[in-house]
């Protein structure tokens, strides 16, 4: 095989893995946030496809909602499992800081 050929494998490999393990870490999120609940809201991604802020469960209110992302939170214990049941296919930790957060914009 020529040195090119070797390369375009040796780069598609490492993007193959490094995109694995973004979707692992995302996967892993979400399963330890549906046992834990340990973050002051949820977010869900593409919340128009899954369910209409109007039928959202009882119980759960908006913090922000688009078409893109919707964050949610709720006082009520098992809310993320609530969030499962209405039809969305991942529920994320929504922090106060970092990647995934819900902080507006001063």
């Amino acid at each position: 095989m020529s040195l090119i050929i070797k390369r375009a494998q040796s780069l598609a490999n490492g993007l193959v893995t490094a995109v694995a393990l973004v979707l692992f870490w995302y996967i892993a999120m979400a399963g330890l946030f549906r046992v834990s609940e340990q973050a002051p809201g949820a977010l869900v991604l593409f919340p128009d496809h899954h369910l209409s802020a109007e039928n959202l469960p009882e119980g759960i209110s908006i913090l922000k909602w688009n078409a893109l992302f919707a964050i949610l939170v709720s006082d009520h214990p098992g809310y993320v499992g609530t969030l499962y049941a209405a039809g969305f296919p991942f529920v994320f930790p929504a922090r106060n800081s970092g990647c995934l957060s819900y902080r507006t914009l001063r």
